[in-house]
Parts: C-alpha cells; structure tokens; sequence
C-alpha cells in the first residue's frame, strides 16, 4: 500500500539518537490534521504451480486500485501544505479528479453515529406511518381550518400569501388528473409552514415527501393521499437509498476495513507516516501511549513488512545502494536479484514500469510490490508462505523510521533493544565554527562522528566508546563551547512544558550515566543564592527553535536546517579554571526552546 497526503509531519523535532517512543510522540504532538488525498492499494495473488510440474515457478498476478480521498460536507475541515500540494501538482495529481469524484470516508465513532441517527430516523418514520392510520381509523377527520395541534406555529403576516397560494395550488391539484405536485422556491422555515398547512387542511388528501431539485434545492413533492400499504412499500425504498447513501459515506473506509479482516501481509516503503494517517483517518485516533499505539496497529494488521528496513540487510545492501523506491526497483531487477512474471488480473487498470506514473498511490504501491518480490528473491524465500519464511521473520513488523542513527525502526512485536548514549556529548558552540572545529576539540578521543541540530549545536558520537568517561574531565577550555553528556541533555528535555514520558521511561538517563556538564565558569568564584541559580541556569540555556538554521561543513558553506534564533552566550569573557557544576533545573518557553 502506499498514500500520498496533504502534508508530511515535520521531522526537524526529531534527532538521531531519539529512541523510537519519542519520534512516535513528537508526531502525535506535532502532526497538524493532514489528510490521505489518495490510497493505493496492490493485491498480490501467489498460485502454487500446477500438479505434477514441480520444477514451475508459482504463478502471480495482481490487481491495482487508486482511491481518491475527498471528506464532503460543511464539517469536514482539514490542512494543507504548501509544498506539499505543490509536490502533487508537479507530479500531476488530479486536483480535479479528487474535489470532484474523491470518495469520502469515516472513522469507526463516525460510521457507528451515522447508523445510530439512521436507525432512530427509519424507526421513527416507521412509527409514524402506523400511527397515522390509526389515527385514520379512530379520529374524525378535523375541519378545514381548524387547528389540531396545539404547537402549530403562527404564520407571519409576510409568509401568508404565499401559504395561500400553495393550498390553492393543491386544491387545484386535486381537481385535476395529473400525479403530482412539486412545491418549490421555498427556504427551511416556509416548507415547514407549508408542512404544517396541509397536515391541518389536507391530511385525508395528500401525502408529502422532500425531494431535491436539479439545483440541489430543496422542495415538497405532494401526491394523493397513499393507502398504508403504498406508504410502507415508499418507505421501504426510502430506506434501500438511505443505506446506499450511508455506505457512500462511509466509502474508502469500507476498503480499509476488508484488508483489516483479511489479516494478510501488508506491504508499504518506508511506511510509518503511511500507518500513522490510516489509522487516524480511517479507523480510531491515535492514542498519546506508545505502547498502546503498537496494539492498535497490530489489531488491525497483525502482519507488516517495510521494504525499507528489509534494505537494511547485509546482504541486500551489498547491491542495493540507495533506499529510495525507484532505485531499489533498478537494483532489483538485475542479478543477483530475480523479479517473477506477474499477470494483470484487471487489464484496463494495470500498470508498468515503462510507463511510469511516480507518486500516484497506486503505481508506487505496485512498484513497492515488485521491490519486494525483488528483494526476497535473495533469500529465494517460498512465495506461497511469506510470513513463515526464516529470513523474512527478522523483519516482520519493525516499521523503518528516518533520521535515527541506531535503533531506527519500531518494533511491534515487543521492545526495542536498549541503547547506550554515554558516548554521545551535546555541545553548543560559536556560530562561527565548522565541524573541523567541533572535531579538533575532540581529537584527543579519538574519531568522532558528528550531528549537526542547529548553526550553534550539535550531538558528538565517540567511535572509541572506552573514552566516553575521560571526555568531561579531560576536554580543554574553548571560548563559547559547552559539553553536556545525553544524560543531561535529555534532562534538559525533560524540563521542556508539556513533555510526555513514556510509561518505559525512555526519555530518562540510562543506569549509571553521569548527569554532570562541563562549566566554563571559574573555580574560585563562588556565587551564592538567587545570582548562583541564576549562573546555573544559563550553563544549560540554549534555544533551539527550528527555522532557518545551517549545518556548516570543513569548506565553511552552510545549507539550510532548522534554526536562527539562538541566545547569545554569556561565557565569552569567562576564563580560569573548570569546575563540574550541579544540574540545573531549567523551564523552557515552548517545544523548541531548549
């Protein structure tokens, strides 16, 4: 399966060495109400060969769908993205095609109210045929202009004209031979005084629907008054229409929810986002808990595969270079690789790759398909029992996530091992410098692999591990240059507003790292009370908002990132001595801030 969508959840909050929980809340917390504007769908048939020809390949053969996602009517509000609109159009998606012809959809809360209010609105018409002809039965028919009802609403002086019109307009209808009466050019408030008009003067007479005009105006259709019989035939009708109508609303929700039932293997690339907006789109919102988020996913597909992270074996990645789809599809289709020949099921609505349609949701589905094909084929996995397969099993439900260095996929299984992070330092620096000067800093340590957050921060990953302990204590003075281990930088998240720890505690320091930072400030001074928590505070205050900051190379160019808006430091003029500080406790503005 594959989605292309209204906008991307912005992934400048997530850094490399994130765990998986925390990228899952940061897109809860960060994800605007974007919408899927288009699901593909790939169904991939594997027939076993016929008896006696054991030495024949399984026969396979697909059938490809393109959904148009649209949410009709007035309460449907969702959001855009500049680019990304722009990224469809450039990639010729039909903006047309969706406002006019897009299939709606709805979550299951929404599709259980629209049943409930359907059931209660058949009941109650269904009880008010009875009732009428009981009251046919037992009453008297009231007199022409007598009132019968004690809430009837009093006609204004401007709407009576055109209440008189409207009951000559029926008498004469009567008097005549034709098989009905459309009563139009009416608003809401009128039809309703029309309604209550011949409920006083013509109830014996006629019988009255609503129906709407070509101009999807609507009006009151008056016919001769309908036997029983006739009124519950009509209404069985009414009925059959209005439960068409609710499985029109309900629409591509309908599609996602036979491949729930099916309990098939689902393949997508690099599908996180694709599951995230599913689920929130189509089934359930998302819950803030990360562990209760895995049990949604697997409820309703219990079996996933992403080819992304199948790149990530060794063996694969000898010949599969890069990850993205189309140049897995060009690895794949030579040697060592074998793609089968696979058979249309649905000859008006296949695809090929000589015929490319990038980023339509349904060819990319069907390239996924043919990746993975692709892919297994270097295990020469058994078509007809993917999910048994030995070598497959490693990968099933681990969800690729971008950007994270190490454990960068989320386990659906269970938990994702543990990492260690007392090799990896945050540090803050002048503006000015490059990462030939972040590592000079460093050298003594030994190689060093370095993350670039904003144009003044960065994390510092130790290749020598057995070094990590010495980095604090040993590390030299440098005008404008802190170094914090993770430990306390992800106390420094943790003192963010608002911030969600996951019931794991992934977000807290690891058993036995040390929490201290390394200060600039002088051993002799010692300041004391508010001017001492005041000291304290800015050793670890440094904003992050992420705007339009530049990652900085040796050659000294810089390219866009995340952030312009950083503190100017105060350790400029601070020299001496170092001295190891207690942690300071610091609450920052807003999500970005620290």
């Amino acid at each position: 399966m594959d989605c292309e969508f209204t906008g991307l959840a912005s992934d400048r909050t997530i850094f490399p060495f994130d765990t998986p929980e925390e990228v899952y809340l940061k897109m809860v917390e960060n994800s605007p109400p974007y919408i899927i504007v288009q699901f593909g769908l790939c169904a991939f048939r594997v027939e076993p060969p016929a008896e006696g020809d054991q030495d024949a390949q399984p026969r396979v053969s697909y059938k490809c769908y393109n959904f148009y996602c649209y949410p009709k009517g007035r309460t449907q509000v969702f959001c855009c993205q500049g680019e990304s609109m722009r990224f469809l159009a450039d990639n010729g998606f039909d903006f047309n095609r969706l406002f006019r012809e897009g299939l709606s959809y709805a979550t299951e809360a929404e599709e259980q109210r629209y049943r409930a209010d359907l059931k209660d609105r058949q009941a109650t018409r269904a009880a008010n045929i009875l009732a009428a002809a009981e009251s046919e039965q037992n009453e008297e028919v009231p007199k022409a202009g007598e009132p019968n009802d004690v809430n009837m609403i009093p006609v204004p002086a401007e709407h009576q004209q055109q209440v008189d019109d409207t009951a000559a307009s029926i008498e004469e209808f009567l008097q005549s031979d034709r098989s009905e009466l459309i009563v139009g050019s009416c608003n809401a408030f009128q039809r309703k005084l029309i309604y209550q008009m011949i409920e006083q003067r013509f109830q014996r007479k006629v019988s009255t629907s609503t129906v709407s005009l070509e101009n999807n105006q609507k009006a009151i259709k008056v016919e001769r008054k309908r036997s029983t019989k006739e009124e519950q035939a009509l209404d069985e009708q009414r009925r059959i229409r209005e439960n068409e109508d609710l499985e029109t609303n309900v629409g591509v929700s309908l599609v996602l929810q036979e491949l729930a039932k099916a309990r098939k293997l689902v393949i997508g690339h690099n599908m996180l986002l694709d599951l995230f907006y599913v689920l929130r789109q189509f089934f359930k919102p998302l819950p803030a808990d990360y562990q209760e988020f895995k049990k949604l996913v697997k409820e309703y597909f219990p079996l996933l595969l992403d080819t992304k992270y199948l790149c990530t074996n060794a063996e694969i990645k000898v010949n599969v270079n890069s990850s993205v789809l189309a140049h897995v599809y060009e690895a794949v289709s030579k040697e060592p690789f074998t793609i089968p020949t696979i058979h249309p099921e649905l000859p008006d609505y296949q695809y090929s790759v000589d015929n490319e349609k990038k980023h339509e949701a349904g060819y990319d589905a069907y390239l996924t398909g043919l990746c993975f094909l692709g892919l297994v084929s270097r295990f020469n996995a058994n078509l007809l029992q993917l999910p048994k397969d030995p070598n497959l099993k490693y990968y099933l439900n681990k969800i690729f996530i971008t950007r994270l260095t190490d454990v960068n996929y989320i386990y659906l299984n269970g938990k994702e091992p543990a990492q260690t992070r007392e090799h990896i330092f945050y540090v803050t620096f002048p503006e000015s410098w490059r990462t030939s000067d972040i590592q000079s800093r460093f050298k003594p340590f030994g190689p060093v692999h370095v993350s670039w957050l904003d144009n003044t921060s960065a994390f510092v990953a130790l290749h020598n591990r057995i070094a990590a302990s010495s980095v604090l204590k040993t590390i030299g003075y440098h005008t404008g240059f802190k170094v914090f281990n993770f430990a306390q930088f992800t106390q420094m998240k943790l003192q963010r507003p608002g911030t969600k720890r996951g019931r794991n505690g992934s977000g807290s320091a690891g058993t036995g790292e040390d929490a201290g930072v390394r200060s600039t400030e002088p051993v002799g001074q010692q300041p004391s009370g508010e001017e001492k928590g005041q000291k304290e505070g800015k050793k670890i205050e440094h904003s992050q908002t992420t705007s339009s900051a530049r990652r900085k190379g040796a050659d000294g160019k810089t390219t866009p990132a995340a952030n312009d808006n950083n503190d100017e430091d105060d350790d400029d003029n601070n020299g001496g001595g170092w001295r190891t500080v207690k942690k300071a406790r610091k609450t920052f503005a807003d999500n970005n801030d620290w």
